[in-house]
Formats: structure tokens, C-alpha cells, sequence
């Protein structure tokens, strides 16, 4: 069975990038904002009938209108205490350090330079070979 992530970017190209760089080996869903994301784990928690997130990996941008990456790394990790670990990475175009990441509920991050590094990571995170 494929794991299953969910990508989180306002940004058109981002997600389309993402989607066919992860797509072939992993199931991706993507989401236009945090709120949205939010929407779709409940969703899935709520018809899983076990309160579980659905996903094994949550790849957000930390800059979107409305909640930030970090507002939705906070949401993940306090499902994180009730359920299951999903990990978080962060995508961002912003300096910031492990430690912030850390700080607010992320496994990693990213810049949105090295976006080619993310199939690495998310293999290395899920230890998938």
C-alpha cells in the first residue's frame, strides 16, 4: 500500500512540481491553503472512524493568506498527541532556522530552492528505499 502525503502550497506551480516529482511512488493530495488541509484531515479522520489523521507525511508552506504552514504544523501536531505521528516538512522561501522548524511541530524543512532534495527527504522520513 502506497503512503499517502499531503502537499500544502498556494502556489500553482509548487504543487504541480511536487505532485509529479512524489506522484509515482507515493499517493499525493494537495491543498490550496492551511484551512483547506485542515478540512481535508478531518474528513479523513472523521470517515477512517478512528480519529486518525490519513496521511503518513504533511509537506506545507510555511507563507500562505489566511493560516501559515506553522499554524498548520501546530494543528498536526496536537492531533500527533491524540493519534498517530505524521510528520510535517516545511517548504519556505523565508530564512529560518531547525530549531523554528522544530519549534513549531515540523520534522524539517526546506527552502523552496532545494525543492529537488524533497524526494530524499520524504523517502528518508518515511523509510521508504
Amino acid at each position: 500500500m502506497q503512503k499517502k502525503i499531503l502537499l500544502v502550497d498556494d502556489a500553482l506551480l509548487i504543487r504541480t512540481f511536487l505532485t509529479d516529482e512524489l506522484n509515482d511512488e507515493f499517493e499525493v493530495r494537495s491543498a490550496t491553503s492551511a484551512e483547506e488541509a485542515i478540512g481535508i484531515i478531518e474528513k479523513g479522520a472523521k470517515a477512517s472512524g478512528r480519529g486518525i489523521a490519513p496521511f503518513d507525511l504533511i509537506i506545507t508552506d510555511l507563507s500562505m493568506p489566511g493560516l501559515s504552514g506553522y499554524d498548520l504544523a501546530k494543528y498536526v501536531r496536537q492531533m500527533n498527541r491524540e493519534k498517530k505521528f505524521t510528520p510535517v516538512i516545511m517548504l519556505t522561501e523565508m530564512e529560518i532556522t531547525k530549531d523554528d522548524a522544530r519549534q513549531h511541530g515540523c520534522a524539517a524543512y526546506i527552502p523552496k530552492s532545494e525543492l529537488h532534495k524533497v524526494k530524499a527527504l520524504v523517502k528518508r522520513l518515511l523509510q521508504v528505499s
